[in-house]
């Protein structure tokens, strides 16, 4: 909220250009003048007034939290050094894995899975009547658009 009593709740103030130009040029002065005096003083603060050109910034830089002990591998070399304790070397392998792995599924009971399948069921139908209203709908809406027998 602003600091101006006249300005009432919910009204919106008209922007003055010109009143912002004093107001912003009264806050240059006096930011100016502050600098000056922190900053220099004799001769120096009266030239700097007198010069209006800005002075450069200058930025520092960040600096990395952590330096790295070692260098990023390669992605050749890092590519080499993966192995997979699972892969079969021959088919027979891989079935004998293969049926371990089943062994270790948690299989649905019966009536878990006539549930789960019903639901489905009614979820796909239901899918289907909707995609088949909408298609419809669309369907008469451009016959009436365009023109066209029905």
């Amino acid at each position: 909220m602003s600091d101006d009593k006249t300005q009432r709740e919910g009204e919106v103030p008209e922007a003055d250009p010109v009143a912002d130009d004093a107001v912003i040029s009264e806050l240059e002065e006096q930011f100016d003048d502050s600098e000056a005096a922190e900053d220099e003083t004799g001769e120096a603060a009266s030239k700097k007034k007198t010069d209006d050109k800005p002075k450069a910034v200058v930025r520092k830089t960040a600096k990395a939290p952590v330096k790295k002990t070692a260098p990023t591998k390669k992605r050749s070399e890092s590519a080499h050094e993966e192995h997979d304790p699972y892969r079969a070397k021959n088919p027979a392998q891989f079935a004998k894995q293969s049926a371990g792995e089943l062994k270790k599924v948690v299989w649905p009971t019966w009536n878990e899975l006539t549930t789960l399948f019903a639901v489905v069921l009614v979820f796909v139908l239901f899918m289907v009547l909707y995609v088949s209203v909408l298609d419809y709908g669309f369907a008469q809406a451009l016959l009436k658009l365009f023109g066209g027998t029905q």
